[in-house]
């Protein structure tokens, strides 16, 4: 609220409370950004690790206990990513290699036979 919004709502009578300011350091600003974006990638993460599962559910008949060991091994793979003790490119080197999948930059598979 500026200075005249102030005076109108003063003559108004409406009670007026001025917004404090803070000062926060570029380093702190940098802070918060890279936990906001941890934590929403972690949050994305964990939201398209649902549709696997239920695929595996749905689609392949995997059970409750094959859906945990699933999600735990999934889980235990993105904190070695995380961690970088592995890396996507690893990842997509080794699925190529083992089965010959590829993934594409659009999330597409290319078959073996492609």
């Amino acid at each position: 609220m500026n200075r005249a919004e102030r005076r109108r709502a003063k003559k108004a009578g409406i009670p007026v409370k001025k917004e404090p300011v803070v000062n926060i350091k570029a380093a702190d600003v940098q802070k918060i950004k890279q936990d906001a974006s941890k934590e929403a990638a972690d949050k994305a993460f964990l939201l398209m690790l649902g549709l696997p599962v239920m695929v595996l559910h749905d689609k392949f008949g995997f059970g409750p206990v094959r859906c945990e060991r699933f999600t735990d091994a999934v889980l235990e793979l993105y904190d070695s990513f995380e961690k970088g003790y592995v890396s996507l490119e690893d990842i997509h080197l080794t699925l190529k290699e083992e089965t010959g999948i590829t993934i594409v930059s659009d999330g597409r598979l290319k078959d073996r036979g492609n």
